[in-house]
């Protein structure tokens, strides 16, 4: 399916409207009033209709003998607006025309007056959000028809408004291949295949790769990653992306790190069947890296230099598989006590922060669809933020609340310190209690990180996928973190 974007007149507007009300619509109506001379507030007010978030009203009249479908969509009390509100409400525009299978070609988007710039990017950015579907293996497919959104927006130039859209698609190129990588299923979505998105996304300008198999992987001694791997027939994969801009001056050098366990059976420590599933879901972490990247061969931030490293495995019980007991030696000659191998995430995450390390970095970011414990702290729609620097914590904050997306923040306490003290190697990849399970996780990590080095861990266990529909998403991969991180690039 294809959407286009563009601004028009409001003398264009076509024979399906949408329009976006704050509460006091009462007073807001004249556009609307004037062009189709109608009583909407009235009629409005008749069938209860208050404006509120999400509430929605439709009716369908006569204009100059044609018929007009118009729907009212609430955004709730002008003032309570933010970009989290926003980003669902223009969602569900495009969203519900999949969902309804609807063959509507056109669709006129009359928008309330003072919707600042920030939250009018942050509306086209929901249309393309909620454009998205996945019908790759249905032998039925959705066959819409390519859908055109004329915007009816008088506080923007025309000029204004294409950059923005321009910016949007390229943005969701970057969204949209993180969530196909993670619908897609664990039969065909490999550590190889991975890697040969991450090639395919090298060949654009500014942007190189290295792709590690399994015998580069062992003579670098990355044994947390090939330890995890060796159980699967698919051998594992270690990827390093990098995008530089050209620039004069010093720019500042970002890692981003991205968990790529393309399923997860829980090792040997084999996961309950209803645990399992889903857990081709289990590469988040490097479907957002990828997307990142896809994103960033479009748009071309200057004065920026980003490292995408994402270490990739199948966690399977086979006959090589790795076992509790076991003791994993990586990448920075630390040692790990295997504890539980269903905490696999971490350890492949060792190698890929040491390696991080060693590039000397400025700043370091991993993702990871890492703990349940998470997802019990903070639910199936936030993400949870733990880092040891204020300023970096403060911006990929910043970052995540501009766009949307929520995320927060949880703390690195001392005091679970010892629950990962291994009597046997340096330490434990799984606690020795099941409370704050995503915070000592979040502190295994940390013990391979440079001290010096400004680091944050993102734990996306819960908002990169919903099993179900909210009116606003289809169900599956949700992209979260693209745009959040994508965000943060900019404010570096």
């Amino acid at each position: 399916m294809k959407l286009k974007i563009k601004k028009v007149s409001p003398s264009e507007l076509s024979n399906n409207i949408v329009a976006i009300v704050f509460e006091d619509f009462s007073k807001r109506l004249t556009l609307l009033e004037k062009n189709l001379k109608h009583n909407f507030s009235r009629l409005l007010k008749s069938n209860n209709f208050k404006g509120e978030f999400m509430e929605k009203a439709s009716f369908n009249i006569l204009n100059n003998d044609s018929h007009v479908s118009v729907t009212f969509i609430g955004l709730g009390k002008r003032k309570e607006v933010n970009q989290e509100k926003t980003f669902k409400c223009f969602s569900s525009i495009t969203y519900s025309r999949i969902k309804e299978k609807s063959n509507v070609k056109e669709l006129s988007i009359v928008y309330p007056d003072l919707l600042d710039k920030d939250l009018f990017e942050i509306s086209v950015e929901g249309f393309n959000n909620g454009f998205y579907s996945y019908d790759k293996y249905k032998s039925k497919k959705d066959n819409l028809s390519p859908l055109s959104l004329s915007l009816i927006v008088e506080d923007f130039s025309t000029l204004a408004v294409t950059k923005i859209v321009n910016n949007s698609s390229n943005l969701y190129l970057g969204v949209n291949l993180t969530r196909d990588l993670i619908n897609e299923p664990p039969q065909t979505l490999t550590p190889k295949v991975l890697a040969s998105n991450a090639m395919r996304i090298s060949k654009a300008k500014n942007i190189t790769c290295k792709v590690f198999d399994k015998k580069e992987i062992i003579k670098r001694k990355m044994f947390g990653i090939w330890d995890v791997g060796k159980g699967s027939v698919n051998e594992p994969k270690f990827i390093h992306l990098k995008y530089k801009s050209s620039s004069s001056k010093k720019i500042k050098k970002i890692a981003l790190i991205g968990k790529g366990v393309t399923y997860d059976t829980g090792g040997l420590s084999l996961k309950p069947a209803d645990y399992m599933l889903t857990m081709k879901m289990d590469m988040g972490g490097a479907g957002c890296v990828l997307g990142v990247f896809e994103a960033l061969a479009k748009l071309q931030p200057k004065n920026i230099e980003v490292h995408g490293l994402i270490p990739s495995v199948e966690n399977m019980p086979g006959p090589n598989a790795y076992k509790p007991d076991d003791i994993v030696k990586g990448l920075s000659g630390k040692t790990i006590e295997v504890i539980n191998t269903d905490a696999e995430g971490r350890v492949i995450l060792s190698d890929a922060i040491e390696y991080a390390n060693r590039l000397k970095v400025d700043e370091m970011v991993d993702l990871a669809t890492l703990t349940g414990a998470c997802m019990i702290a903070l639910g199936n729609f936030t993400a949870g933020l733990f880092s040891n620097n204020l300023k970096l914590k403060d911006k990929l904050l910043k970052a995540s609340t501009s766009v949307g997306e929520k995320i927060w923040q949880l703390p690195l306490d001392e005091e679970l310190r010892p629950d990962i003290n291994s009597q046997v190697a340096d330490v434990k990849n799984s606690a020795s209690t099941r409370y704050g399970g995503a915070t000592t996780a979040a502190m295994f990590l940390e013990f391979f990180v440079d001290k010096n080095i400004p680091w944050s861990h993102i734990d996306i266990a819960g908002p990169a996928y919903i099993e179900k529909n909210r009116g606003w998403c289809a169900t599956g991969s949700t992209g979260f973190g693209v745009r959040t991180l994508i965000n943060y690039l900019y404010l570096s």
